[in-house]
């Protein structure tokens, strides 16, 4: 219960890894507000008493709405002070076939709330000399995979972003990271696997193959690894990404 009477933000935190998020913050003492394009309510319903949970919804892909979450978080709560920037989108893209609508719905999804939120929450993060802000990047910046140029990028630029807010923001007393893990097996990992290709139990083994933990990354591992990076243990900690992968990405690779 390290995190009691703080406050922290997860965005996309309604499935998935999100989910994860939400749930192992609450139980470490937080006050949980779970921001998601559909409606968290139930979600929010099931998670650990003792903290102020909310339901926002949201959809991160727009400013304004952006906008007025933060000003209903610091309303209703006061502060945030753990941002957890986790709302992606992964739609298939390749050179041939990418548009700009679909090219700019991406980064504005994927990259863009971590700086609008930031904006938000880093007044008063730095005001108590605290803060923690953590993005989820990806594993597929070192293991490229086709059909994803838009999604790789937007990765490569929250992992960018990170290590620049982490240099700007370090005297304030606000660390920055980011999250790197491997596929992990949620509900949109299994949407997007294509029509008349592997199956999504065939990519995850062949993922898992090539780690040198045998198994596949569960949310609960990625949430794991948030946990630390929000804890005073972390303290000294800032503008890393760190692989979640099971051996995956080892050294020199």
């Amino acid at each position: 219960m390290q995190l009691i009477g703080k406050t922290a933000v997860v965005t996309g935190g309604g499935r998935g890894i999100g989910r994860a998020y939400c749930e192992r913050l609450a139980a470490d003492g937080a006050n949980v507000v779970a921001l998601d394009v559909e409606d968290t309510s139930a979600m929010i319903a099931t998670l650990a008493k003792g903290g102020e949970h909310l339901a926002i919804t949201c959809d991160v892909g727009a400013p304004e709405q952006i906008a007025a979450a933060a000003k209903q978080v610091l309303a209703r709560l006061g502060r945030c002070d753990i941002f957890v920037n986790n709302a992606a989108i992964l739609p298939v893209s390749e050179l041939k076939t990418v548009t700009s609508e679909l090219w700019q719905r991406v980064q504005a999804v994927n990259v863009e709330p971590l700086v609008l939120f930031a904006q938000a929450f880093v007044p008063a993060m730095a005001e108590a000399g605290w803060g923690r802000i953590v993005s989820t990047g990806s594993s597929v910046t070192l293991h490229p995979q086709t059909r994803d140029i838009a999604y790789m990028t937007s990765k490569g630029s929250i992992h960018a972003l990170t290590r620049a807010l982490a240099n700007e923001l370090g005297d304030l007393g606000i660390t920055v990271n980011a999250i790197a893990p491997t596929v992990v097996k949620t509900e949109g990992f299994v949407a997007r696997t294509p029509a008349g290709g592997p199956s999504a139990e065939d990519m995850m083994q062949r993922i898992v193959s090539q780690q040198t933990i045998k198994r596949a990354c569960t949310p609960k591992d990625v949430a794991n690894a948030l946990a630390f990076l929000v804890s005073e243990d972390a303290d000294f900690i800032t503008g890393q990404i760190l692989h979640v992968d099971g051996g995956r990405t080892r050294s020199g690779a």
